[in-house]
């Protein structure tokens, strides 16, 4: 690829991205797109604030002396907990970056019960924890829950199987003794599950902010649309033969070619 051709970087530990580079696909846009999936060390939610932040900084300049790139996003929660700050400090380029739709929630919310599903390290992190104290009050009944193992299981594309739903089961049980009636999606693997969560909580209003991180991107770039869509590139730092064929899955989205890997 010519190095003046502009870039847009989707990144995400894994294929929870895939969910708002689906959306970002839709736009036909002149920028290269490349997804850049860091499986080696997913799910992002066990490893620590100081890995991520290292890890997810040494990604980006890698890519940035490879690339023009014209706009990023954090397709992942996690790392926009541990390195969001710290990639803006560093490059010039727009970094727009995936957070749990707290706020969205707060105006959705019929009875201030509200759920939240992410992982443990998003949880724990001082962003997320500072997100909810600056959108809720004593008004508010917040229910936090991990989603222990759902990254891995969606990963596996298990969407109907029997660990899945084991996995859920408590989840759905917390949220409906506590009477929430809205859930924030916390992980952007969780709207890959959207469907079967809306089944199983068909009373509760689900809110994740792929729709809301498309409008900041395209604020951002220049939206020129070329008469032919082009091929997305898509790297990984863990070689898996099955991730291109789940990527093409996942996006509806043929056109994807698999390039050097993340080291």
């Amino acid at each position: 690829m010519a190095q003046d051709t502009p870039v847009i970087i989707i990144f995400d530990s894994g294929l929870g991205g895939t969910s708002i580079l689906k959306e970002i696909i839709s736009l036909n846009l002149s920028q290269q797109l490349i997804y850049v999936a860091d499986n080696q060390y997913l799910p992002y939610g066990l490893q620590t604030k100081d890995f991520i932040e290292k890890r997810v900084c040494e990604i980006f300049s890698s890519l940035n002396q490879q690339y023009r790139i014209e706009a990023s996003v954090i397709a992942c929660n996690t790392a926009t907990a541990y390195a969001a700050n710290s990639l803006r400090g560093k490059f010039k380029f727009p970094i727009v970056a995936m957070e749990p739709g707290i706020k969205p929630a707060i105006n959705l919310t019929k009875n201030n019960n509200i759920g939240i599903l992410a992982t443990e390290g998003t949880i724990k992190s001082s962003r997320f924890i500072s997100l909810v104290d600056r959108f809720t009050s004593d008004q508010h009944k917040i229910c936090i829950i991990p989603g222990v193992g759902l990254v891995e299981e969606i990963e596996n594309q298990s969407t109907s199987n029997k660990k899945l739903d084991a996995i859920l089961l408590p989840i759905i049980n917390q949220l409906l003794q506590e009477e929430a009636d809205t859930l924030v999606l916390g992980c952007t693997h969780y709207p890959l599950i959207k469907n079967k969560l809306k089944k199983l909580l068909p009373e509760i209003q689900i809110v994740d902010t792929t729709k809301a991180v498309l409008n900041v991107l395209t604020g951002y770039i220049d939206q020129i649309h070329p008469s032919e869509q082009k091929t997305i590139l898509f790297m990984t730092s863990k070689d898996e033969e099955t991730y291109l064929s789940k990527i093409k899955k996942l996006t509806n989205f043929s056109k994807i070619e698999q390039i050097e890997f993340v080291k």
